[in-house]
C-alpha cells in the first residue's frame, strides 16, 4: 500500500506543471461577447443575422460626459482620435451629423438639422449629444481594450477623467462583465477558497486532515481549469462559477470520505488500513453522488443559451475527474499523513452537540407525522407560485441598481434618449415602380406609425438623414427629387447604412431606441410595433422584418424558463432512474425522490413569492443542486440499509445513520454555503443570485435530508423498504 500511495502521490506531483499550466491558461481565456447570450438555433438568431449581413454590426459603444453639447470642442478632438484606433470603424456625433444636414443636398438650417436628431444623437431637451462609435472587427476580440482606449484618449486629448465620462452599449456592456470576471476569477474565487478552508478546518477538528481536503479539492479545480482549456473551451462570466463549484462539490466529497476514513479508524483493530477499509465503505455512495451530480449538470446542456451550455458540459467533467482524483490522492494522502488519532473526548459520542443531535432526531421520529406532512404542506404551498415564475435578462436587472453601468445608461436615457435597439427592415423588390423619394416617404410613415406609440422610443432612418422630399411638380421640386434619386445620394445613403440595395429588392433600416432603463416589457412592446406597422406594410404591398436585440431578449428571457423547467426534469428523470438502480424499489425510489426535489420547490416558490425574477444564474442552480441535495440522500441510505443489514429497526438504522453521517452532512453543507456565499459581494445580478439562491438550495436540501426523509422513513411509507430488504 505504501508504494502504491506514494506513487499516486508523485505522479499527482509530477503532471502537476502541465495541469497549471492548462488552468492558467484556461483563466486568462475570458470572453464575454454579448452575442452569446442569445438563444441559438431560433428564427429570430437567424433573422438577426440576415439584418447584420445587409447592414453590418450593430454593435456600438455610446461615449459622453456632462458638458458634452454641440459647441464643445472636444467632442470632434476625441472622435478623431478614435477613428485613428483599430478599434472602431465609424464615430457618429451630433456635430457631425448636423454638418453634413446643413451641407449640399440636404441644406438644413441648424434649428431643422438639431429636429431630425432629437433623442437618437441629441437630447430631447437640450444640446446635450454623444458620441456613437462602432465597434470594429479587433474591438470585438478585446472589448476590454476598446474601452480602455476610450478611457485613455478621452485623457489625453480632452483631459476628462475616467470617472467623469458616461459610457452605455453593447461593446461597454461586455467589457463592464469582462472586469467583473476578473474579479470573481483573482479576487472572490481565492476568497471563497480561502473561507471554505477556514471553515473545514474548525468544523473537522483537525489541521492535517482539512489540509488533505484542500489540497485535494485545489488540485480538482486545476484539473477541470485543464480540461477546459486542453480542450478548447473559453471562460466567460458563468464559467467563472466552475472553479468554486468544483472547489466546494470535491470538499462535500472529501468531508464524506473523511468521514467514512474516522469511522474505521474507530472501529475494531484491522489489518486493512482504515484508507482502504474507507474506500470499500464510501466508493459507491460517493460514486453515486458524483454522478447524479454529474446528471444535474450535464442536464444544462439542454439550454439553448451557449455560456449555459459549456457551464453544464465543463462543470459535470470537472466533477467526473474529481471524483477520480478524490479517489486517488484523499486515501494516499490519509495512509501516508494520517491524522491524529481522535481521543475518547473528540468522539462525536462524547460530544455535547451529539446530544442535540439525538434530541433533534428524537424529535423527528417522534412526531414524523407531524414533521412530514408540515414539509409536504410547504411544498404544496411553494409549488402553487412555480407555474408564474418570471424570467429577466433586461440590462437593468444584471446589474445592482448602484452599479457605474446603471448610473450611466440613467444618465445617457434622461440627457439625450433610449438605448435599446430594436431594427425595422422595410423591403421593396427592384420592379416596385416607386422612386426613392416615394420609398422614403413610406418609411416616413412607417417610422411615424412608430413614433405614435405609447411607449416613449426614438427612432433613425434614411428620412432623418435625406434632404427635404420633393412633393409637388415644380422645378425646384423636380430638381430635388433628381437629386435623391441619383446615384451620389443613393451611395451616401448606403454609407450610412440605413440603405441596402441587392440584386432583387432594396432594404430601407429604420433604428428604433427603447428605454434600457424601466418597466417595459419588450415582448408587449415587439408586438404593439408589428400590430402598428403590419397593416400600412400590407396596404403598400411591402415587407417588413423586425429583429435586433429586443426580439431577442424577449426570447431570451422565454428560453430561461423553459431551460431551468426542462433541465430540472431531465435530471430528475435520469437520477430516479440511477437511485432505481441501486434501490430496487421503485416505492423506495418515488419517497427518496421528495427529499431532493423538496429544496428547488421551496426555493424556486418562495421567490416567486418575493417577486424575484430568475435571471441567467438562477437557471444553472436548480438542476445542480438537485445532484447536490442527492450527495447526502445517498449517504444517509447508505447507513440506514446498512443497519437494517444488520438487523437493526427502522427507527434504530435512522438513528444509527443519523448520529454515524449526520455530522458530515451539516459540515458539507456549512462549507459549501460558505465558500459560495462569498460571491454575493459581486456586482453582477446573475452571479449574486446564483451565491444566494445555491445556499438556500444547500439549506433546504439539508433540512429535506435531516427533517422530511427520516420522517418519511420511520412512518408507514418507509415500510417498503424493509419488504425490499
Amino acid at each position: 500500500m505504501t508504494r502504491y500511495a506514494i506513487a499516486i502521490v508523485l505522479l499527482a506531483v509530477i503532471s502537476f506543471p502541465l495541469i497549471g499550466y492548462g488552468a492558467l491558461r484556461a483563466l486568462q481565456s475570458t470572453s464575454n461577447d454579448p452575442r452569446q447570450w442569445l438563444p441559438r438555433s431560433f428564427a429570430e438568431t437567424d433573422t438577426y443575422d440576415w439584418f447584420q449581413s445587409h447592414f453590418g454590426t450593430d454593435e456600438f459603444a455610446v461615449v459622453s460626459w456632462p458638458g458634452c453639447d454641440l459647441d464643445d470642442p472636444r467632442v470632434g478632438q476625441l472622435s478623431q482620435s478614435l477613428l485613428k484606433t483599430a478599434f472602431f470603424d465609424r464615430v457618429r456625433t451630433g456635430q457631425n451629423a448636423i454638418e453634413e444636414l446643413m451641407s449640399p443636398p440636404q441644406n438644413f438650417s441648424r434649428t431643422a438639422a438639431i429636429n431630425r436628431l432629437r433623442r437618437i444623437l441629441i437630447g430631447a431637451q437640450d444640446t446635450t449629444t454623444c458620441l456613437v462609435l462602432t465597434t470594429s472587427v479587433a474591438g470585438q476580440a478585446n472589448r476590454s481594450a476598446a474601452v480602455q482606449e476610450i478611457e485613455t484618449l478621452a485623457w489625453d486629448v480632452c483631459q476628462l477623467p475616467a470617472a467623469e465620462l458616461k459610457l452605455a452599449g453593447p461593446t461597454v456592456d461586455a467589457a463592464m462583465i469582462d472586469a467583473e470576471s476578473r474579479k470573481l476569477l483573482f479576487g472572490l474565487a481565492g476568497l471563497s477558497a480561502l473561507v471554505s478552508f477556514l471553515v473545514a478546518t474548525l468544523r473537522m477538528r483537525s489541521i492535517r486532515l482539512a489540509i488533505s481536503v484542500l489540497l485535494v479539492a485545489v488540485y480538482s479545480t486545476t484539473v477541470a481549469l485543464a480540461i477546459l482549456y486542453f480542450s478548447g473551451g473559453k471562460m466567460n462570466l458563468l464559467m467563472t462559477m466552475l472553479p468554486p463549484l468544483i472547489y466546494v462539490l470535491t470538499i462535500s466529497s472529501a468531508v464524506h470520505l473523511a468521514n467514512y476514513y474516522r469511522d474505521a479508524a474507530r472501529g475494531a483493530a484491522s489489518p486493512v488500513p482504515p484508507a482502504i477499509r474507507a474506500i470499500s465503505q464510501g466508493w459507491l455512495p460517493c460514486s453515486l453522488a458524483a454522478i447524479t451530480t454529474g446528471i444535474g449538470l450535464v442536464s444544462l446542456m439542454l439550454s439553448k443559451i451557449e455560456p449555459i451550455q459549456s457551464f453544464g458540459f465543463y462543470s459535470a467533467l470537472g466533477v467526473v475527474a474529481s471524483v477520480i482524483v478524490l479517489f486517488l490522492l484523499l486515501p494516499s494522502a490519509l495512509f501516508l499523513f494520517p491524522p491524529k488519532p481522535e481521543t475518547e473526548s473528540d468522539r462525536p459520542s462524547a460530544d455535547n452537540s451529539s446530544k442535540k443531535g439525538n434530541a433533534f432526531i428524537d424529535a423527528i421520529l417522534n412526531h414524523h407525522a407531524f414533521f412530514a406532512l408540515a414539509c409536504f404542506a410547504l411544498m404544496l404551498l411553494c409549488a402553487s407560485r412555480i407555474p408564474s415564475i418570471q424570467s429577466t435578462v433586461k440590462l437593468q436587472d444584471r446589474f445592482l441598481p448602484s452599479s457605474d453601468a446603471i448610473a450611466d445608461y440613467r444618465w445617457l436615457e434622461a440627457r439625450i434618449g433610449p438605448m435599446v435597439p430594436l431594427e425595422v427592415a422595410v423591403h421593396f423588390d427592384n420592379d416596385d415602380p416607386r422612386d426613392r423619394v416615394e420609398q422614403i416617404k413610406l418609411v416616413a410613415r412607417v417610422q411615424s406609425k412608430i413614433q405614435s406609440l405609447d411607449e416613449p422610443v426614438a427612432t433613425l432612418s434614411a428620412f432623418n438623414l435625406s434632404p427635404r422630399l420633393p412633393s409637388g411638380h415644380s422645378v425646384r421640386d423636380i430638381v430635388q427629387r433628381k437629386v435623391i434619386n441619383g446615384q451620389q445620394t443613393k451611395q451616401r445613403l448606403i454609407e450610412t447604412k440605413y440603405l441596402s440595395d441587392g440584386e432583387d429588392q432594396s432594404l430601407w433600416r429604420i433604428s428604433v431606441r427603447a428605454n434600457a432603463i424601466g418597466d417595459l416589457d419588450y415582448g408587449i412592446f415587439v408586438e404593439q410595433i408589428r400590430a402598428a406597422v403590419a397593416p400600412l406594410l400590407a396596404e403598400e404591398n411591402v415587407q417588413g422584418t423586425f429583429t435586433g436585440v429586443i426580439p431577442l431578449i424577449y426570447k431570451a428571457q422565454r428560453q430561461l424558463l423553459l431551460d431551468l423547467f426542462r433541465s430540472f426534469l431531465v435530471a430528475f428523470a435520469v437520477i430516479a432512474v440511477v437511485l432505481l438502480v441501486v434501490l430496487r424499489n421503485i416505492w423506495a425510489t418515488c419517497l427518496v425522490m421528495f427529499p431532493n426535489i423538496f429544496p428547488a420547490v421551496i426555493v424556486f416558490g418562495g421567490i416567486e413569492w418575493m417577486n424575484i425574477p430568475v435571471q441567467i444564474g438562477s437557471v444553472m442552480t436548480a438542476s445542480a443542486a438537485l445532484g447536490i441535495a442527492v450527495d447526502d440522500t445517498v449517504h444517509l441510505l447508505t447507513w440506514f440499509r446498512r443497519g437494517l443489514d444488520q438487523g437493526l429497526s427502522r427507527r434504530q438504522a435512522i438513528e444509527s445513520a443519523f448520529s454515524r453521517c449526520s455530522g458530515a452532512m451539516v459540515h458539507t453543507t456549512l462549507i459549501c454555503s460558505c465558500g459560495l456565499i462569498v460571491f454575493a459581494l459581486s456586482t453582477f445580478v446573475p452571479i449574486l443570485h446564483f451565491a444566494w439562491l445555491m445556499v438556500f438550495l444547500l439549506a433546504s436540501a439539508l433540512l429535506g435530508d435531516l427533517v422530511l426523509l427520516p420522517a418519511i422513513l420511520v412512518g408507514p411509507l418507509g415500510r417498503c423498504f424493509e419488504k425490499k430488504r
